[in-house]
């Protein structure tokens, strides 16, 4: 069943609004105040070109009051995805305007509406007086190569149908954000008021693993499955006692990629639907890989899942959609699947 008979395209980009903000979160304590409750630091830190080009121009900014702004949101909750979520809600404004709607979670550990408006205000002073518009033009070459190869990869498979025809479902739009800067990917979606669909933006690190379809179907999976177990939670919340017995086998902090049983079933979900659509571009090899390392950190429902992912695909004349099939993929956490 095609959505659509027009193919789309993963926008890729380099997105100048990301990597000013992850230059002055590279530039200062972000690494340093985060690692003792997160166990390693957000940026990365190892020196290239790039990275010392940045601390260059940057330098004689040391003591801006700027680098003290973003170090007071830190210890609310300015980590992980929510520094991207705010420079990607700018869209391509050249004010700092907000160009998408942020997620209430954004908000509140951003400091609330207040915080973020004085935030925006003193980052576009700063980006101003700094010129960095010019100085990013002068240096966001070394993105070339990288972009050729994501360009290349994308060209092999259509990524977009293979997901949306896997969920039922279309998107607004599919962007796929490089930056170097960073440990980790991310799933940004802004939700599309006038088409009733969402913009996804899923930003990736560049190493190998963060460039292969693997973490592809990982993030562009995340905004279809979400909402769906916020949804039906009422009907997940009789596996709790699966979760209890899950911790036994759980990484320590945040290895295991969850903290609560609401993420412990988006990434169960998540993980097991990129071996299945691994598997079904004929990538095998990396599909039974992922899979060895998700049981290895504990993933230890994701057989099951897969089970039932197979039953889905085998009965689409029953279920158009993955949402009308996906309060009975909630058994799989059944904890009777608990096994060593």
């Amino acid at each position: 069943m095609k959505l659509s008979e027009v193919m789309k395209i993963i926008n890729v980009q380099i997105n100048p609004y990301l990597e000013f903000m992850n230059s002055l979160l590279l530039t200062r304590r972000y690494n340093e105040m985060t690692k003792p409750f997160i166990g390693y630091g957000l940026m990365v830190e190892d020196e290239n070109k790039y990275t010392l080009a940045i601390k260059n121009f940057l330098k004689p900014y040391a003591n801006h009051p700027i680098y003290i702004k973003i170090e007071e949101l830190i210890p609310n909750g300015f980590t992980f995805s929510r520094p991207v979520e705010l420079m990607l809600s700018l869209g391509d404004s050249e004010d700092f305007s907000e160009q998408y709607e942020l997620s209430e979670l954004c908000i509140e550990y951003c400091g609330g509406r207040d915080t973020i408006d004085d935030l925006l205000k003193q980052l576009k002073a700063f980006w101003d007086r700094t010129g960095y518009p010019d100085f990013f033009e002068s240096v966001k070459y070394v993105y070339d190569p990288i972009v050729r190869r994501v360009a290349e990869s994308l060209s092999e498979y259509a990524f977009v149908d293979v997901i949306e025809n896997e969920y039922g479902q279309s998107q607004n739009s599919y962007n796929y954000i490089l930056s170097s800067l960073m440990k980790g990917n991310f799933g940004i979606c802004f939700y599309n008021q006038y088409t009733g669909k969402s913009d996804l933006f899923s930003v990736f690190s560049t190493d190998d693993y963060s460039l292969s379809p693997a973490v592809l179907f990982h993030e562009y999976s995340h905004p279809f499955i979400n909402p769906l177990t916020n949804k039906y939670y009422d009907l997940a919340q009789r596996y709790i006692d699966s979760y209890e017995k899950l911790k036994h086998y759980k990484l320590p902090d945040y290895q295991s990629g969850y903290s609560d049983f609401k993420e412990c079933i988006n990434e169960h979900l998540v993980r097991a639907m990129s071996i299945h659509l691994l598997k079904k571009i004929n990538q095998t090899e990396l599909a039974n890989k992922l899979l060895n390392n998700d049981l290895y950190c504990g993933y230890k429902f994701i057989p099951q899942i897969l089970e039932r992912y197979d039953y889905y695909d085998m009965n689409r004349d029953k279920y158009d959609t993955f949402e009308q099939f996906y309060p009975k993929l909630l058994v799989a956490f059944d904890l009777k699947y608990l096994k060593d």
